[in-house]
């Protein structure tokens, strides 16, 4: 499996694509389609999955979507975001992300399966209501979950919510698993216990 982190538009958002032989699926492009198409070249894109409804994380959604056919899955509590300014957006002064059709909600233990690439769904909620990471072997792709030594903001969502999220996936896996967050450097869950001052 290969992982690339793509990073892009104005908050300096990761999207990653992940691979294995020809098939790829994209994980929250949340702009820069031209540059996410560019580097996706040569792939079979069959889904989109998105950790969030934040524009910084859906931006270039509809433009994938519509150049690659690529299916698109998220929680059903963000579906209010997309297409509108949230409060995201009002904060950052930016406009709406573009509106997208979704092929397919997403819940808490579902299973996800592309050719050779299978996910496992976590419902996060915190950072927003539809929170998730998805998971595919020891790696966690958690969105605006957990960072480095820090967590995502929760003045949009839930602190309790947020904190029982991230204890959640903490507990969940083993100290090697590594966690791509939706901004900033990679971590493992097991850097996180002993230096994120939120677990402390």
């Amino acid at each position: 499996m290969n992982i690339e982190t793509i990073v892009v538009g104005g908050l300096d958002t990761n999207c990653y694509l992940v691979s294995e032989g020809r098939t790829a699926v994209l994980i929250d492009p949340g702009d820069e389609a031209e540059k996410i198409l560019a580097r996706a070249e040569g792939l079979d894109l069959a889904a989109i999955l998105l950790t969030h409804g934040h524009y910084d994380h859906i931006g270039a959604v509809n433009k994938i979507k519509n150049a690659a056919g690529a299916k698109v899955y998220m929680h059903k509590s963000d579906l209010r975001m997309v297409g509108t300014r949230d409060s995201l957006c009002f904060l950052t002064r930016s406009p709406a992300p573009e509106t997208f059709e979704v092929d397919g909600f997403v819940n808490d233990g579902d299973i996800l399966t592309f050719g050779p690439l299978k996910f496992r769904v976590m419902h996060t909620p915190g950072h927003s209501g539809g929170g998730v990471a998805y998971v595919i072997g020891d790696c966690i792709f958690g969105g605006d979950l957990i960072f480095r030594c820090s967590i995502g903001r929760y003045d949009f969502g839930s602190m309790e919510d947020e904190l029982a999220s991230v204890r959640r996936v903490l507990s969940s896996f083993p100290d090697e698993a590594v966690i791509y967050p939706g901004h900033g450097p990679k971590t493992t869950v097991g850097y996180e216990k002993a230096y994120n001052p939120y677990v402390k």
